[in-house]
């Protein structure tokens, strides 16, 4: 499995996955009880991502495998 993305490639899975399972950042970051809002979520996310998840690759693996469901 590949670890690393092309620049800019990590916050685009995040974005398009915050956009397809939850419908935003702000309700991602809702259902993960991180609490930042606004423009502190775009600062935050990849730290909160992988604090949580261990990886960006994780976090896409999870969400994109179903396992939340």
């Amino acid at each position: 499995m590949q670890n690393s993305y092309v620049p800019g490639g990590d916050a685009k899975a995040i974005a398009e996955i915050a956009k397809a399972r939850f419908g935003s950042f702000e309700k991602m970051f809702e259902y993960h009880g991180w609490p930042e809002r606004g423009s502190d979520m775009m600062r935050k996310v990849q730290t909160r991502v992988a604090e949580t998840y261990g990886s960006v690759k994780a976090f896409e693996v999870h969400f994109r495998s179903g396992a939340d469901r």
